[in-house]
C-alpha cells in the first residue's frame, strides 16, 4: 500500500510559519523524517491563506526544488489551483502524484492535461460545483464522470485513485460508514483504486491516534490501495503492517518481521 506522507501542509502552523518565513531547515528535515519513516510519496500543500497567489506559486517552487534536495521519494502536489500545481510540476519533473483532480469548474480537464504532460499519478476527488455528495452512491456517481473523463485522455484506471473525501467523524457519525460504502463501491463498480485522507476522520475528537489507525485497518479491509497519513506516527504505521500480514499481503510476515527487528513496531 502506498503510503503518501502528509506533514508538509501548510493548514498545520509549524509548517505555515515555515513557508511565510522561508525556513528551508525545517521544511527538509521534516521531509526527510517521512522518507525514512517509509513514505512512498511526500504531498506538499503550501497554501498559507495569506498573500496573492503569486506568493503561492514563488512557494511552491521553493518548497518543491528544497523537499528534492533530501529526498529521492516523489512528491505530491497538493493544490487547487492550476498555476500553483504548473510551478510544482515544472519543479519535480516527471512522476510526481497531483492531489487533486476533481469534477469542479477548472479542475478536471486541465489537470487532467497536466498529469499526462508531466506523467503522473492522479489522486481523484468525487467533488462538484454543488459540493460534496452526501452518500456513497452519488460519490461513485461522480467519481464514474471523472473515470470517464481520464479514460477519454487515455488514463488507464491504474493511475488513478479514488478519494471517497473522508468527513470528520465528530461532525457527521455516520462519515466512516460512507466513507466504507464508497470505497466499497469504487472497487466493486469502478475497478479502481483508492486513496483517503486518515486524519480527517478524527478531527476534532480525542485520541486522534487510535481513531486513525483503527480507521485505517477498516479501510484496507475495503481493499485500501494508498493513504495520506502521518508515517511518523509508529502506531499507525505498525497497524498498516499488521493488517497486511493478517489480509495475506505480507509473505511469510516478512515485511512484519523486518519492522519488529528494527525496532519500528509499537503496541
Amino acid at each position: 500500500m502506498l503510503v503518501i506522507g502528509e506533514l508538509i501542509n501548510a493548514t498545520r502552523k509549524a509548517v505555515k510559519e515555515a513557508v511565510v518565513n522561508k525556513d528551508a531547515a525545517f521544511l527538509q528535515d521534516l521531509a526527510r523524517r517521512q522518507d525514512e519513516a517509509g513514505a512512498h510519496y511526500i504531498d506538499v500543500n503550501v497554501a498559507t491563506g495569506k498573500g496573492k497567489q503569486e506568493e503561492e506559486v514563488e512557494n511552491m517552487d521553493w518548497a518543491v526544488k528544497l523537499i528534492r534536495e533530501v529526498s529521492q521519494k516523489p512528491l505530491s502536489i497538493d493544490t487547487t489551483s492550476r498555476e500553483v500545481l504548473v510551478a510544482g510540476l515544472k519543479a519535480h519533473g516527471p512522476g510526481a502524484m497531483i492531489n487533486s483532480v476533481s469534477a469542479e469548474e477548472g479542475r478536471l480537464e486541465p489537470f487532467l492535461e497536466l498529469a499526462r504532460e508531466y506523467d503522473c499519478l492522479v489522486i481523484a476527488l468525487p467533488a462538484a460545483d454543488v459540493g460534496i455528495p452526501k452518500d456513497a452512491k452519488t460519490r461513485l456517481e461522480v467519481g464514474g464522470k471523472i473515470l470517464e473523463a481520464a479514460q477519454k485522455e487515455g488514463f488507464s484506471p491504474e493511475s488513478l485513485f479514488f478519494d471517497p473525501l473522508v468527513l470528520p467523524l465528530g461532525v457527521d457519525d455516520k462519515s466512516g460508514e460512507i466513507t466504507l460504502n464508497a470505497l466499497r463501491l469504487f472497487k466493486d463498480e469502478l475497478g479502481v483504486k483508492t486513496t483517503i485522507g486518515l486524519s480527517n476522520i478524527s478531527h476534532g475528537l480525542p485520541q486522534r491516534k487510535l481513531l486513525n489507525r483503527t480507521f485505517l485497518t477498516l479501510a484496507m479491509r475495503e481493499g485500501l490501495d494508498s493513504a495520506l497519513m502521518d508515517p511518523l506516527d509508529k502506531a499507525v504505521m505498525s497497524s498498516l503492517l499488521a493488517t497486511r500480514a493478517f489480509m495475506g499481503k505480507d509473505s511469510y510476515c516478512g515485511r512484519y518481521l523486518r519492522a519488529y527487528r528494527s525496532g519500528r513496531l509499537v503496541t
